[in-house]
């Protein structure tokens, strides 16, 4: 039954997300500032520039988060 419902969860974020212009542009926006951070923070990592690193990671969702299964939102952040 909570297989069903997370499923549930999905599919309803998905039709939302195709159906409304102004969602699908929040949570894009949502999801690039997410990814551009995230990027940034590795090559400040890489480099040695660890004061230069944000707190995206930390607030990032993570995968098969509550957060996640009810948005969607890892798989936009990862492309």
């Amino acid at each position: 039954m909570r297989k069903e419902r997370v499923l549930a969860m999905a599919k309803k974020d998905f039709e939302r997300y195709n159906g409304d212009l102004v969602y699908r542009f929040l949570h894009d926006a949502v999801s690039d500032v997410f990814a551009q951070m995230l990027k940034a923070d590795m090559q400040a990592l890489n480099e040695g520039k660890h004061r230069d690193i944000s707190l995206a990671a930390k607030w990032c969702p993570t995968i098969d988060s509550a957060y996640d299964k009810s948005l969607l939102i890892c798989e936009s952040i990862a492309k």
